[in-house]
């Protein structure tokens, strides 16, 4: 940097006067130990970061098994156990069955199903049709924020089981070879249900008598005015409950299909959920 110039006025004589600048002096950091300090530093936040709590999701998970107890006769009603056990880390509401071939008489829905809890349902079905056919089980339920979660399991019916587990997956017995006739499909091919003007319960719009309380049902209500309404919007923490929501559904697709286990099943899943 050059030295500033300074002029004094002595009439006609003009002199000059060179003042000297203060050199700056170099600095003294060594930059080894810098970059070790900016390493401690970066080291120090992502502890931090990990040791930070997580948004924690809270989604239930519906396992269930059914059990017929004697060979399934025609035209009579034969019984069936459900079992449903919610091994998810949140409540399930409104947990429906519904059949597509066979007439239901009994409790088919249940309102809420505690983390970690169980409910066994004894009903009793009946089929019109004397011939063997794939029927169709389906169940639905909802989260407390409004996700909604289905399984589909199939069966052939009438038949000969006896003290059996049925509807164990959503290919039915002898149809593997069939098994891309069988993808997955929601449970609602729209956006409607039915809602029972006396006990208030959510039921699939193909029903007409309310499985809680036995009313002939009327009402039907648009489900995007109520369950999922809170999902519009898109944050950063709902858009990962999307993304789980679906790894979620896929593991219970790959459990049904037979593509994993009942311990790969409960690993992965409880893997998705801590």
């Amino acid at each position: 940097m050059a030295d500033k110039v300074s002029f004094t006025d002595f009439g006609t004589e003009k002199k000059v006067r060179r003042i000297k600048r203060k050199r700056s002096k170099k600095s003294g950091t060594d930059p080894a130990k810098l970059l070790d300090e900016v390493l401690e530093a970066k080291k120090l936040a992502d502890e931090t970061i990990a040791s930070a709590s997580t948004p924690q999701f809270s989604l239930p998970f519906i396992e269930f098994a059914v059990t017929q107890v004697e060979p399934f006769t025609p035209h009579v009603w034969n019984e069936f156990e459900i079992t449903l056990s919610n091994t998810g880390n949140g409540n399930a509401r409104s947990t429906t069955i519904s059949f597509d071939k066979l007439i239901t008489k009994g409790q088919t829905i249940v309102d809420n199903i505690k983390v970690g809890g169980e409910t066994t349902l004894k009903i009793e079905v009946k089929l019109d049709n004397s011939d063997r056919e794939i029927t169709r089980m389906d169940i639905f339920y909802h989260s407390v924020e409004g996700d909604t979660f289905s399984a589909i399991r199939r069966d052939w019916f009438p038949n000969d089981y006896e003290n059996k587990s049925i509807f164990t997956n959503e290919i039915p017995p002898g149809e593997e070879e069939n098994a891309a006739k069988y993808s997955h499909r929601e449970v609602f091919s729209g956006d409607l249900h039915v809602v029972c003007s006396k006990c208030e319960a959510r039921v699939p719009t193909s029903f007409r008598i309310c499985g809680k309380c036995g009313s002939r049902l009327k009402k039907r209500d648009d489900r995007r005015s109520d369950w999922g309404s809170n999902r519009k919007e898109t944050t950063a923490i709902q858009d990962e409950r999307e993304v789980l929501l679906q790894k979620l559904r896929k593991l219970g697709e790959l459990k049904d299909s037979g593509m994993l286990s009942d311990e790969e099943f409960s690993a992965a899943k409880a893997s998705l959920l801590k």
